[in-house]
């Protein structure tokens, strides 16, 4: 059930990484994901506050390094036209509530376009309703504290200059502590954005929209918009992140992409967590009813144990690396050492590749090896 009909446009960052690609080829979707055209990766551009810049190719990384850029109105719109294959879909439908019996839901409330108020009955609910869910909030799990969500917002631009291929973050002086995106669509067009903890917006009483003015502003990228237009415009969004670590499954129900607060904290990439988690709820929860032909509270707590036995050693990584990502003068050196070396860059190449690799980043020995390189 959804809302919306599709296709709807739903406001990211349109980057599909690694972590939902392992999903993606499972449903054969990755084939169809080239035909359609979509951008795909070489690599990725970062560079430091002091202006230190490089590039970090993916190419020896392995092909699920390489992710696409997709417009999410088109991504979803594949991904849904799948779904209707294999269930009943109802589209201007929105849920309201959950429906309970001695304290377990056993189904949604809904309304749709036109008014009125329906019921509708499931052995289990999955609550996939994004970062201000109705289930959750109705199961008494919704949780959002201003120091695990993210803020961001993001525009279409045509016409910009220097697009390579790779998707570019930029950990630039007028965004610090977040970071400025441009992640290329076409050869001429791309997703613009920037995002912050709301913590920091909060306390810095940071107006977005003019820090992505800002950021484009800057001497560095001045240029490259120079004769750029807007297609649309400026829409914002809340990232929910996984650092929070909310409880996301109850007595008849489980959570999962951001309605379980699972974004990454360190990229803010949600779609990769989210498959995954979709995945895993599909598995424990269809064992459960081809097994028995129900869904129990110890199944869906299953789930819940399932899923962060996956993501939860990365999850604890990222949000170190979000931390450390605050520090100006340490992303100058990491930046800037990569800059001039090639081990460097392979080192930071596989741990954007691996979740092991990535350990690293918290490592105060890398850092020591690092500077001897």
């Amino acid at each position: 059930m959804d809302k919306s009909r599709f296709p709807r446009d739903k406001v990211c960052g349109d980057a599909i990484g690694g972590k939902a690609l392992g999903v993606l080829s499972e449903l054969g979707l990755v084939d169809g994901l080239r035909k359609m055209g979509f951008a795909r990766s070489s690599g990725i551009v970062f560079s430091s506050p002091g202006g230190a810049e490089v590039e970090i190719p993916l190419s020896d990384a392995g092909e699920m390094a390489r992710g696409f850029v997709c417009k999410r109105q088109e991504f979803d719109s594949l991904l849904f036209s799948l779904a209707k294959k294999e269930c009943e879909t109802r589209e201007e439908t929105e849920v309201v509530d959950l429906a309970f019996e001695n304290g377990r839901a056993v189904g949604v409330k809904a309304k749709g376009k036109k008014g009125g108020e329906c019921e509708i009955r499931a052995k289990v609910v999955v609550g996939a309703d994004g970062a201000n869910s109705v289930v959750a909030r109705k199961a008494g799990l919704f949780r959002l504290g201003q120091k695990h969500s993210c803020s961001a917002v993001r525009a279409y631009y045509d016409g910009v200059g220097g697009l390579r291929g790779n998707v570019e973050v930029h950990f630039l002086p007028e965004c610090m502590p977040g970071y400025f995106w441009i992640f290329p669509l076409s050869k001429t067009e791309a997703n613009v954005g920037v995002g912050m903890l709301v913590s920091d917006i909060v306390k810095g009483r940071v107006n977005l929209e003019m820090v992505l003015g800002a950021c484009m502003e800057n001497p560095r990228f001045r240029g490259r918009f120079g004769s750029a237009r807007m297609k649309g415009k400026i829409g914002g969004w809340t990232l929910p992140l996984a650092s929070a670590r909310r409880r996301c499954a109850g007595e008849g129900l489980v959570l999962i992409g951001d309605a379980a607060s699972l974004v990454d904290p360190f990229s803010g990439e949600g779609v990769g967590n989210g498959m995954k988690s979709g995945k895993i709820a599909a598995d424990v929860l269809g064992a459960a009813l081809m097994g028995k032909g129900r869904v129990e509270k110890e199944d869906c707590l299953r789930y819940e144990k399932a899923l962060w036995k996956e993501i939860g050693a990365d999850v604890g990584t990222s949000y170190a690396m979000q931390r450390l990502g605050k520090t100006g003068w340490l992303l100058d050196l990491v930046i800037g050492k990569a800059k001039k070396s090639a081990w460097v860059q392979k080192e930071l190449g596989s741990m954007i590749a691996s979740r092991e690799a990535k350990r690293k980043a918290t490592d105060p020995l890398f850092y020591l090896k690092m500077l001897l390189a």
